[in-house]
């Protein structure tokens, strides 16, 4: 291998870690969201509800079955409320729920 390209290699290590620390603001914000979630979230549901995405400040639940996508949109604006309150900075502005597949 000659000098100029191995100048220019690098540990896949470093790279990693200049990956991760690039995700680590956004990870830490959601990260807030799915623990906030799981406190607010009664236990009835928690069991059959999961978090299945957050996007442009959308958090995406996928429910189990129907009757717990029923229980969720009923008491959907108040959990968004407390985790808006809980989680500031992740900006959520809506909750959308769905059938888990």
């Amino acid at each position: 291998m000659d000098k100029a390209r191995a100048s220019d290699a690098c540990k896949i290590g470093d790279l990693m870690s200049a990956f991760v620390g690039r995700l680590s603001p956004a990870s830490r914000q959601y990260d807030s969201v799915t623990q906030a979630w799981e406190g607010l979230l009664p236990e009835g549901l928690r069991a059959h509800c999961r978090i299945a995405g957050v996007s442009n400040g959308c958090l995406k639940i996928a429910a189990d079955g129907s009757s717990y996508m029923f229980e969720l949109q009923l008491c959907k604006v108040v959990l968004l409320r407390e985790l808006q309150r809980l989680c500031p900075a992740a900006r959520v502005r809506r909750i959308e729920v769905g059938m888990a597949r």
